[in-house]
């Protein structure tokens, strides 16, 4: 006899969502169709650095496909490819997404990437430790050009690297270098300093600009111009008379 409340609970048991089967096919390079939808920007150098990585670890990462054979994710690597003058390249198949599913999906698989973030000391020491080996290819197929990989080697070697929030040098004083409504671009993300004019929130933005470039090495630049933001500081530094200080200055 069956128990009448197990009976119900698997009538009522909701379908699990399919899923699709992995399986890697080689399909020649010209029969995959990049989608038009795609919002990802791959820029020349970034092109560069997956061909880099390619040739030296082989195209470990497959690209994903629709059932129609279009591209969902992997535009970069598919360029690359080409690039490198590859006849096929591996993919597979995602043949379980739907319309709303498989563009839903394409943003997914590049924004949840961009949620990550390094822990600077490991990968200082890992840079380190790599650099220092005798490998059979250029360490700057992990992405990183030598410059930044220098950068980040130095940051882990400083002595006091790590110095709490009360230690850490205080802000330049005077008027703050953001302004309202301006956009600044750190790398691939966007910081807004807001129109209100609060003089504080223009101080934070500052401050979170210096920070970013400490730990990263990179400059900050003003939206659309590309002005640094240390050369923002240099030309919007009061001047004696109450004057800011020329851009050519």
């Amino acid at each position: 006899m069956v128990d009448r409340g197990i009976h119900d609970a698997e009538t009522n048991r909701k379908p699990e969502r399919p899923g699709a089967r992995i399986a890697v096919r080689w399909l020649p390079v010209g029969t995959l169709k990049p989608e038009k939808r795609n919002a990802r920007i791959h820029s020349a150098k970034q092109i560069a650095r997956i061909a880099d990585s390619i040739k030296a670890f082989g195209f470990n990462v497959p690209v994903l496909l629709d059932k129609k054979g279009g591209v969902l994710a992997g535009h970069g690597r598919l360029l690359a490819a080409k690039r490198l003058g590859l006849e096929e390249v591996p993919t597979i198949t995602l043949a379980h997404l739907n319309e709303t599913g498989r563009r839903a999906f394409m943003i997914a698989d590049n924004r949840l990437a961009e949620l990550a973030s390094w822990d600077d000391r490991r990968l200082g020491l890992e840079l380190e430790e790599l650099k220092s080996l005798d490998l059979d290819f250029t360490i700057e197929a992990t992405g990183f050009e030598m410059s930044e990989i220098d950068l980040r080697i130095e940051a882990e070697r400083a002595p006091g690297r790590r110095k709490p929030e009360s230690q850490e040098r205080p802000a330049p004083k005077g008027p703050a270098v953001a302004r309202a409504g301006e956009t600044w671009s750190l790398g691939p993300h966007r910081l807004c300093c807001g129109d209100a004019g609060d003089p504080a929130a223009c101080r934070a933005v500052d401050a979170a600009i210096r920070r970013w470039q400490a730990l990263t090495g990179e400059s900050a630049r003003l939206h659309p111009t590309g002005e640094t933001f240390d050369a923002a500081a240099r030309s919007r530094r009061p001047r004696k008379g109450g004057h800011a200080e020329s851009a050519a200055e």
